[in-house]
């Protein structure tokens, strides 16, 4: 039997991963208790000092 496990949308890639906080990093405001960037997703756009439209933006191109 299947385990189901829950799923969260990442905001900047579209990917859906686990709901965890070893994918996400926790945001105590939001409804789930997560923030809406995957963890690797957020810490790329962080180091680059690029915007989230700006990461979207390299995902598309890439995945496009």
């Amino acid at each position: 039997m299947a385990t189901a496990y829950k799923m969260k949308t990442c905001s900047i890639s579209g990917k859906r991963f686990r709901a965890n906080n070893k994918n996400f990093y926790v945001n105590n405001s939001s409804k789930d208790g997560l923030h809406p960037y995957h963890k690797k997703y957020d810490n790329f756009r962080r180091t680059t000092g690029a915007s989230v439209d700006k990461v979207k933006e390299l995902i598309n191109l890439i995945n496009g």
